[in-house]
């Protein structure tokens, strides 16, 4: 750079920058760039460069200016434990000009965008967190007991203990109450509940599609984590509890495929001492995968790849890892959109804690929280979680962006309920309202998305056979629900001035447009219930099947219902000769076949289209390709469209996306399971 006579960006990292400076000092190597304006963009600016390094690189080039970019910046309530003249918030740090004594004078940054505004914006999900205690109630008993005797040996321990809030308990608590083995063991029972697991890991066809971070204070308590694990596993009481929704099942018979990664001390003691530890972690690494390392540091980067699934051939079948132990490795920095949970066995706060988090709520598809399930010092968790949010929005609503709890959940639910019933017995009074229609739509949008989310909560299990009937109620009025809102669209067409009606503006109009992760659970369960159908010869065995299978039915658009009651009929009359997808798959071509004789066009070019149909994009794929190769005329395309023919673009545009999205998308869904 000292040679070049033109504009040049370096992208580098902080450590081979101090190596360049240390290597200058005492020459004139750099004595060109002294004079020159130099601009640093640090990312990750709170920790990527530390105080004393900056003001050495400013020593060589004092004429530089910086800029710092972060997340998470570190302010005065969080400030750094520096010694002497070091800067401990990240404004004393990259603010000027400062006061007499050393502290910034203006601490407002040049920009900000929160959590608050990504989560409005939609840019990242928002987060789910569940708080827990697993120490036992007669081991968290004594050993308050005890230690409260010894801390205050004039005092009665009872009353002391009463007089006590349940925050000044858990700072009595010691690290060893969890490196008890009991302790771990109650731990991993609680993660890997059947129940659980399928929320957390998002299994879908047997499979889960999600994966987990499970974060702990040090690597002994890591190791002793993974070896109880592995133990667990290979005895096979890792999987433990009911599995209550025999629609989807765990089916995959290596779950969970988990490791552990951490570093390693640089002396070398410390190295033989755990040699010995992570060749036997590396064999297990090995047996999962097939692959063997002689380098713990390439193991960790395929850690990396698998866990985050990015990579084609770590999406395949037994190829990922669902879980991995750390202690803070993969906690900041680490973008993986599939990882939906973390488990914490620690203590967290402000930015570390906000950076953890964040590892779990990057938007993916069929992900709508990021989960967090903490497992120590539930009353002091709440408090830091509160804590971060407030510092780091540094809005006066933050209140509003703190996960809420089951219980607030829990009441959600009933009450939304209590709406869709409501908005539901004033549509059959005036059933051709289509205000109303909208309130049973956005009544029934509320319930479903609330009850996806409470479904998240492990206290759900215990609520089961409470709510379940509320989880009924939503699979019976689907159908219905998908009705209305074509009846809505209809009308809107006949009216001049759609947009004033206001209450349009809360409906997802889209939300069937996209599988969503129950879509595709029930498709592939019917797919499973019609194997077993077919098969059965025995009467009464067949009328449950059957039974079961219109219960599953009856909540599918129409169009849907009307193509597995034509295979139930084949089915019945012995006429099944061919696959069911194959009845999906011709009616999605005679509706192609039918839209290329309207339009006039070759089928290969709407098929083609339909292909490449995403439904998060606004835009009808080759659109233009179809519209010139319409072979309507002037005359044919106003009779058809009652539409000028000046605008045929945007006509066919909106005719052949409605076809996609009405007709074609929910047969496609039946078929993508």
């Amino acid at each position: 750079m000292s040679k070049k006579n033109n504009n040049t960006i370096i992208v580098t990292t902080i450590q081979k920058l101090s190596a360049a400076i240390r290597s200058a000092k005492g020459t004139d190597k750099f004595e060109k760039l002294k004079s020159e304006h130099i601009v640093f963009i640090v990312d990750e600016c709170h920790r990527a460069v530390s105080d004393e390094e900056m003001k050495g690189i400013k020593e060589l080039l004092p004429k530089s200016t910086w800029f710092g970019l972060t997340g998470t910046p570190i302010f005065d309530e969080n400030k750094k434990q520096e010694n002497g003249k070091h800067a401990r918030t990240t404004a004393d740090q990259y603010n000027y000009p400062k006061n007499s004594h050393g502290k910034a004078v203006c601490i407002k940054p040049l920009h900000a965008y929160t959590t608050k505004n990504a989560m409005e914006d939609e840019s990242v999900l928002n987060f789910q967190v569940e708080y827990h205690c697993l120490l036992s109630e007669e081991g968290r008993g004594e050993f308050l007991y005890q230690t409260v005797k010894e801390k205050y040996p004039k005092l009665d321990p009872i009353k002391k203990l009463s007089s006590m809030t349940e925050l000044e308990k858990e700072e009595l608590y010691n690290t060893k109450l969890f490196e008890q083995d009991d302790y771990i063991k109650r731990m991993l029972e609680k993660i890997f509940k059947r129940q659980s697991v399928l929320e957390r890991f998002k299994v879908v066809n047997g499979e889960p599609t999600m994966s987990a971070i499970l974060t702990t204070h040090s690597i002994a308590q890591a190791k002793r984590i993974y070896n109880k694990l592995q133990e667990m596993k290979r005895s096979g009481t890792l999987l433990n509890g009911k599995e209550r929704d025999e629609r989807n099942l765990l089916r995959d018979p290596d779950f969970p495929r988990v490791a552990i990664t951490y570093s390693i001390g640089e002396s070398q003691e410390e190295m033989n001492e755990v040699q010995a530890e992570m060749n036997a972690i590396m064999q297990d690494y090995k047996a999962l995968f097939g692959i063997e390392y002689a380098d713990v540091d390439k193991m960790n980067i395929n850690i990396n790849t698998r866990l985050a699934r990015k990579d084609s051939q770590y999406k395949k079948s037994g190829q990922w890892l669902d879980m991995v132990i750390v202690v803070d490795r993969l906690l900041t920095g680490f973008d993986a959109p599939t990882i939906q949970t973390l488990y914490v066995d620690r203590e967290l706060r402000y930015h570390k804690l906000l950076q953890a988090f964040s590892r779990t709520n990057r938007i993916a598809p069929n992900k709508e929280h990021g989960l967090v399930v903490t497992f120590r010092k539930p009353q002091m968790m709440r408090e830091n979680v509160k804590d971060a949010i407030r510092l780091f929005t540094q809005q006066p609503n933050w209140e509003t962006l703190v996960p809420q709890e089951y219980s607030t959940v829990k009441s959600a639910l009933i009450e939304a309920h209590g709406e869709l019933l409501t908005a539901k017995m004033e549509l059959e009074i005036d059933p051709t309202n289509h205000k109303k229609m909208g309130a049973q739509v956005r009544a029934y949008q509320k319930l479903d998305r609330i009850q996806r989310a409470i479904k998240s909560y492990e206290d759900y299990e215990d609520d089961f056979d409470q709510l379940e009937p509320i989880a009924h109620i939503l699979l019976e009025e689907k159908g219905h629900c998908e009705n209305l809102k074509v009846k809505i669209r209809e009308w809107l067409k006949s009216q001049k001035h759609p947009d004033a009606y206001d209450w349009l503006g809360e409906i997802e109009f889209s939300s069937s447009q996209a599988a969503t992760h129950k879509d595709r659970i029930d498709s592939f369960y019917i797919n499973q219930l019609l194997g077993e159908y077919q098969e059965c010869t025995e009467k009464t065995a067949k009328d449950t099947l059957r039974e079961k299978i219109m219960k599953e039915i009856n909540a599918k658009p129409e169009a849907v219902q009307a193509i597995y009651n034509v295979i139930l009929d084949d089915i019945d009359q012995s006429r099944l000769t061919k696959d069911w997808t194959a009845y999906f798959e011709a009616e999605i071509d005679r509706i192609i076949q039918n839209a290329a004789d309207t339009l006039k066009v070759p089928v290969f070019n709407l098929q083609t289209s339909f292909n490449e149909y995403r439904p998060s994009n606004d835009t009808v794929p080759f659109i233009n390709v179809i519209s010139e190769a319409s072979q309507l005329n002037k005359e044919e395309f106003e009779a058809i469209f009652n539409e000028k023919y000046r605008g045929r673009l945007i006509v066919i545009e909106k005719y052949w996306k409605a076809v996609i999205e009405n007709e074609l998308i929910p047969l496609r869904e039946e078929i993508q399971t």
